[in-house]
């Protein structure tokens, strides 16, 4: 029998919805699934994740993003830091669900989990090549994981200005939200295991935050989902990826999530086209996806441990103290001493390819190309002849990489 779908992805949120707004693109039969039954709830949302999404027009027509807004912290003796932006999940989930419609994509408002070959879905079976997996933290456990960690969150009642402030409590750490409409959004992050109901510990943890919150009311019962960071797995078979928390689950301290979410669609697409256009390269998307997977989610989670050490006064508190080694001692960040040449898995036209990457202190992720020359290449001609090589070759575009090479390493020619 034939394929329901080219492709059917499980999950509505960022990671489902734009997994199959660019495979609609692609010119995909696919099918959504999602239940549509969100709660409302904050979250922040990066300059980076706001670009990309507002340059590919996928935030044409929404109203859900408030802000900048100032943010206060009261964490490691830091009394306040910069402003961001805060989108409602709920209401960008959907908008996002809308933009994969209009790009062809049908929507099945439903649940359902892979099996060989598709989806089990409302006591039927939908066959397709390839099923994307982006149920977040419901799909299965991931590889390594933190101490038990929930979210308890919920709109408050508050006269608050607008505003963000974070803070650091003995039980763990809250981050509040007073939107230019009066309305107030807490999120506590706390020890999965604890005495009280959900709404007992989150007005427990409103009062030790922030005396202006002690007294607020909590009109509904608060929104409980599992928060620790997880670790992927390696990739196995690649008939059914995993994007998003299905994943990896980010550390919340990283402030990643979504776009780890987004981004991780945008591999997967990548893998997808490579699968179809290079046979036999099975190996090489293998290798893409759990290696950027690990080395993301690895990062991430030690920002997060860092910024839990800077805190002194709370390491002896349990919540602090169980999460101070996950997941390693290792820096978040160990940039090369000196430029380097390496050979890394790039995202090229679209498609998987193994090229040769330029590893600097100022960037030790890599840089592949400088517009659209190889970094690499350009190295070795600064390193033979400097500004002069580069501007012979490349003309003003060389002159422009020997102004950002100056700074990364000396000539040896």
């Amino acid at each position: 029998m034939g394929a329901d779908a080219d492709l059917i992805v499980l999950g509505g949120g960022p990671a489902g919805a734009v997994s199959a707004w660019l495979a609609a693109r692609d010119g995909l039969r696919v099918l959504l699934v999602d239940p549509a039954r969100s709660r409302p709830r904050l979250e922040g949302l990066s300059p980076r994740l706001h670009r990309w999404l507002a340059g590919q027009g996928l935030l044409d027509g929404f109203d859900g993003i408030a802000g900048p807004l100032r943010r206060q912290v009261d964490w490691a003796g830091i009394s306040e830091s910069n402003a961001e932006h805060v989108v409602e999940r709920a209401a960008l989930d959907a908008h996002l669900r809308r933009c994969a419609e209009a790009a062809g994509a049908l929507l099945v408002v439903s649940s359902g989990r892979p099996e060989p070959g598709g989806v089990w879905l409302g006591g039927r079976r939908l066959r397709a090549p390839m099923v994307i997996d982006a149920r977040g933290r419901r799909s299965h456990a991931a590889g390594g994981k933190a101490p038990a960690t929930l979210a308890l969150s919920g709109w408050v009642e508050a006269g608050l200005p607008p505003g963000i402030r974070l803070a650091a409590l003995a039980q763990g750490w809250l981050w509040r939200v007073a939107l230019p409409d009066g309305r107030v959004w807490v999120q506590a992050m706390l020890d999965a295991a604890g005495d009280g109901t959900p709404a007992d510990r989150l007005r427990a943890a409103m009062a030790a935050a922030e005396p202006a919150l002690a007294d607020a009311s909590l009109p509904g019962p608060p929104l409980v989902r599992e928060a620790a960071p997880r670790l992927p797995e390696p990739v196995g078979a690649l008939d059914l990826l995993r994007v998003g928390d299905a994943f990896a689950a980010m550390d919340p301290l990283s402030g990643h999530g979504q776009f780890w979410a987004v981004s991780s669609a945008l591999a997967a697409a990548a893998v997808r086209r490579t699968l179809a256009a290079r046979p036999g390269s099975e190996s090489l998307c293998r290798r893409f996806l759990t290696e950027r997977a690990l080395r993301t989610s690895l990062h991430q989670a030690r920002i997060g441990r860092d910024f839990l050490r800077a805190e002194p006064r709370f390491r002896a508190e349990p919540f602090w103290s169980a999460r101070l080694g996950f997941p390693d001692d290792r820096p978040a960040a160990a940039p090369p001493e000196s430029p380097r040449v390496a050979r890394a898995i790039l995202v090229e036209d679209g498609l998987l390819a193994e090229r040769e990457v330029l590893h600097t202190p100022a960037a030790p992720q890599g840089i592949g190309w400088f517009g659209n020359i190889p970094a690499a290449e350009a190295w070795r001609s600064w390193q033979r002849g400097g500004a002069l090589a580069l501007q012979a070759r490349w003309g003003e575009a060389g002159a422009r990489i020997a102004r950002q090479l100056q700074q990364a390493g000396p000539q040896t020619g």
